[in-house]
């Protein structure tokens, strides 16, 4: 999803000219989630307990510890109605089965169902563009999945970082099932 900084105030100005040189440098694309993602499964896997995360890749060539200290905050109060912490280490509350995967930059195109499982998955070195793929994995199969880009990423600080972090972690987490048809069954609802 594109983010518009500036359309609350475009639209009381009633002019969408600046909009454009307003447009954020990251978006995310998420996919229908499997017909087995529920809400409630959402909370039984972390409702008030930790949620393991897995990264995968560095897009800027920190040490393993210091990448999750700037990924981490970002993801955070993004699952919807579930109290949650997600962590790379998590306590013994965290329910095995469940993790969310990030993976950054991958080698080469992989399915969501590849990053949930345990094989390793060759990522690029530091630097450039980043694509990162995500899922909420449930033993070996992903529940939801959804890819992010960043096209001129300034660094693990960099609020566009910070932006795509967290739209991945919300739309890793939709607050309607795939076959929800209160809407008439358009997927844009």
């Amino acid at each position: 999803m594109t983010r518009w900084r500036a359309l609350p105030a475009l639209l009381l100005a009633g002019t969408a000219l600046p909009l454009l040189g307003g447009c954020m440098n990251e978006r995310v694309v998420a996919n229908d989630p499997m017909p087995a993602y529920t809400l409630s499964e959402v909370a039984y896997a972390a409702s008030e307990r930790d949620l393991r995360v897995v990264l995968i890749g560095d897009p800027f060539g920190l040490d393993p510890q210091s990448f999750a200290a700037k990924v981490l905050p970002s993801m955070q109060n993004r699952v919807f109605g579930v109290k949650t912490t997600l962590t790379t280490t998590p306590n013994e509350t965290a329910r095995p089965d469940y993790k969310v995967v990030l993976a950054f930059n991958i080698a080469n195109t992989t399915l969501s169902s590849a990053i949930c499982g345990d094989a390793p998955i060759p990522t690029r070195p530091p630097g450039g563009p980043i694509v990162v793929q995500g899922a909420f994995c449930r033993g070996g199969g992903a529940l939801t999945s959804a890819t992010g880009w960043l096209d001129r990423p300034q660094g693990p600080d960099d609020r566009d970082f910070q932006y795509l972090i967290s739209d991945m972690t919300f739309s890793l987490f939709p607050t309607r099932q795939a076959n929800d048809t209160r809407c008439g069954g358009t997927p844009d609802c």
